[in-house]
C-alpha cells in the first residue's frame, strides 16, 4: 500500500528486518506492561526500553514485498 498523505506528527523509524515505516512519537506512563516494542508486518522485536518515556509506533506503509 503506497503513501497517499503526509506522515503523522512523530519522528519516522523503519523496522530493521522488514522495512515497515512508523511514526514515532512518545508518551509518559507511570509503568509500561511490556519494555518492547513488535513490528505488526514482519512480527519481530523493534526496539525496547527501560525506562518511563515510552514510544508509540504507528504503522504508515508496509514494505512492498509483505
Amino acid at each position: 500500500m503506497p503513501l497517499t498523505g503526509p506522515i503523522p506528527e512523530g519522528r519516522t523509524f523503519f523496522c530493521p528486518h522488514c522495512g515497515a515505516l512508523y511514526s514515532v512519537t512518545y508518551s509518559r506512563l507511570s509503568k509500561s506492561d511490556s519494555n518492547i516494542a513488535k513490528c505488526v508486518v514482519c512480527l519481530q522485536i523493534m526496539t525496547s526500553w527501560d525506562s518511563t518515556k515510552v514510544p508509540i509506533y504507528k504503522l504508515v506503509q508496509r514494505p512492498d514485498d509483505a
